[in-house]
């Protein structure tokens, strides 16, 4: 076997001839001249000489010919550290610290470790082979091969888990969406066999009455011609005007008895409402649910585990701000409370004219605010979260009152001009618009229908397009605002009245059934929905009133001392726990935190 820097000859042995070790790499074989014990390694001429100039090796001092070994056989091969340290990248690791476990180079040891046992690491390397630390080190690294190897294993066979986990919830969701659009055809082919069977009945009894009216028809002609015949004969036209008589009184009744039994059924489609909710709502049919799953891959003292999303098919509905407030929905009593002040949030424009009159306002879900700005003409877009004006449109004519519609759609009265539709979803935009002759104030929607009231002291039910379906002039004397409300199984409008000083209770018929009246609704402006009760703004009372609709108990919420004056509107915004407030000449909306 051959050892670095000897070359075995013809005639020669590896006792005489020793070679330059760098230029046998390249397969040249000088005879050596020089020997550094630094290197251990034999050099020629030219090989001594440019290890003479290299940096590195430019201090090392090398044995002539005359006093090197005459070969490696019984040199010990003497090993360097040359790993650089960490703290003086110039410098070699050397040292090894015992105290603190760590390797160090010389300046490390005088800088700071003179106090602690350091050993040369080329002394206590010789050994390290046969040191438990060193095997242990060997089953450290198999170890975490097998956990590598486990953990490659768990995250394979997790993508499989999330490809079916996809197919699985997917398969669930379209079946369910097929049972849903199972339910709705069922649905419509019961009330289109409905409408055919109503249809057939009319038309089984209008074609049963109309043989009788022509016959009645016949039966009259007869009669005529018979009289006209007789008109020269007196005697015979006496006797047979007589019988006529008798007859006509009989086809009388005949013709009486048709008109009793020409009886139709008058109907309409009318929408579910909760149909209707949950068209609007942004959870329809279900939702994708987080849930955390034990991961059965790892090891048995791991405790990871993998998010994964779960098909809801009865989740939640919306968490949006509903058209039609119910009685129930939320629990909490507001007079438990204690509001404090905060940051108010600006609301002014630089493009407005006039200081801001904001007469309403509507929460939409998320942190989306919509305002009426009466005095500028403009429906403006709040973020709460920023406490900022994001965005604002210009409607045709004074926004007074603001109600939320199905399918991403609010409604807004515009004083004499009628009342105007937009679209929230994204920003907003303009959409339809009903033009109405009287000042419409407040507005709130109830099954495909919207509910207004107007400054001359009308209510009136609409339809979507304006048309008027119910009305009722003497129940308010200027209805500024009002509000829908279910109430177990019936709907309800409660109107306030400025002038009178009550909250009125009313059918959907607009038939008046019950009146509040208390000191404390003085100068009664806007009311708006929270659970069991009203959240009433009393204008000339600088105060907010609650409204107990269970009992028709009053108590007041905040007031003067809180800063309550010239109040417009109030709403209390459960997901926020805030209570927002707008005042006339006040270009913010005053915000007030709820703490129990």
């Amino acid at each position: 076997m051959e050892v670095p820097g000897k070359k075995l000859q013809a005639g020669t042995s590896a006792e005489d001839t020793t070679y330059c070790q760098p230029c046998e790499q390249d397969d040249e074989f000088l005879h050596a001249e020089f020997y550094c014990p630094v290197c251990k390694e034999f050099f020629c001429s030219n090989c001594a000489r440019v290890h003479r100039k290299q940096k590195m090796s430019r201090s090392h001092l090398l044995i002539d010919k005359s006093n090197m070994p005459t070969s490696t056989g019984g040199l010990e091969v003497e090993y360097e550290c040359t790993v650089p340290c960490d703290n003086h990248p110039k410098e070699s690791i050397k040292y090894f610290c015992s105290t603190h476990q760590t390797l160090i180079c010389g300046h490390c040891s005088v800088q700071n470790h003179r106090s602690c046992h350091a050993d040369v690491i080329s002394d206590i390397s010789k050994d390290f082979k046969d040191d438990q630390e060193y095997w242990d080190v060997i089953k450290t690294i198999a170890r975490l091969f097998e956990d590598i190897n486990s953990c490659a294993y768990a995250v394979e066979k997790n993508v499989d888990v999330v490809a079916k986990l996809g197919e699985n919830e997917v398969e669930k969701l379209r079946r369910y969406r097929e049972e849903v659009n199972k339910y709705f055809e069922e649905r419509e082919q019961a009330l289109l066999k409905l409408k055919e069977k109503t249809k057939n009945t009319d038309e089984e009894l209008l074609g049963s009455l109309k043989p009788k009216y022509t016959n009645l028809k016949t039966r009259l002609e007869e009669i005529n011609v018979t009289l006209e015949a007789q008109g020269n004969n007196m005697i015979q036209f006496f006797i047979e005007t007589k019988r006529a008589k008798k007859l006509l009184e009989g086809l009388q009744n005949d013709l009486a008895d048709i008109n009793k039994k020409n009886v139709i059924h008058h109907y309409e489609f009318r929408k579910d409402p909760a149909t209707e909710r949950l068209i609007a709502s942004d959870t329809g049919i279900g939702t994708l649910e987080n849930i955390v799953t034990e991961n059965t891959t790892t090891s048995a003292d791991s405790n990871q585990g993998i998010i994964g999303l779960t098909f809801q098919g009865d989740g939640p509905r919306d968490t949006m701000a509903t058209a039609e407030p119910t009685v129930g929905n939320a629990t909490e009593d507001l007079t438990v409370l204690r509001f404090t002040p905060a940051s108010d949030i600006p609301i002014k424009s630089p493009t407005d004219n006039r200081d801001c009159y904001l007469s309403s306002m509507l929460h939409l879900a998320g942190s989306r605010l919509l305002l009426t700005d009466w005095h500028n003409c403009t429906v403006k877009l709040v973020d709460m979260q920023t406490n900022s004006l994001v965005f604002q449109i210009e409607v045709l004519g004074s926004p007074w009152d603001i109600c939320l519609l199905p399918r991403d759609r609010v409604a807004v009265t515009l004083a004499t001009m009628g009342i105007q539709f937009l679209k929230t979803r994204g920003q907003l935009a303009l959409g339809d618009h009903i033009e109405l002759n009287d000042d419409c104030r407040g507005i709130a929607y109830h099954e495909d229908r919207l509910i207004v009231s107007f400054f001359n002291g009308n209510v009136k039910v609409l339809n979507m397009n304006g048309h008027v379906i119910c009305s009722e002039q003497e129940q308010c004397g200027h209805p500024y605002y009002l509000t829908v409300v279910n109430e177990s199984s019936s709907a309800y409008v409660y109107v306030s009245d400025i002038h009178r000083n009550t909250i009125t209770k009313l059918d959907m018929n607009l038939k008046i059934i019950k009146t509040f009246r208390d000191p404390a609704l003085k100068g009664s402006g806007s009311i708006t929905v929270f659970g069991k009760h009203l959240l009433v703004c009393s204008s000339a009372g600088d105060r907010i009133m609650r409204l107990n609709l269970s009992n028709g108990q009053m108590t007041q919420l905040v007031g003067k001392e809180n800063g309550m004056h010239s109040l417009l509107y109030a709403y209390y915004c459960p997901p926020q726990n805030k209570l927002l407030v707008t005042q006339y000449g006040n270009n913010s909306v005053k915000v007030y935190n709820s703490i129990k």
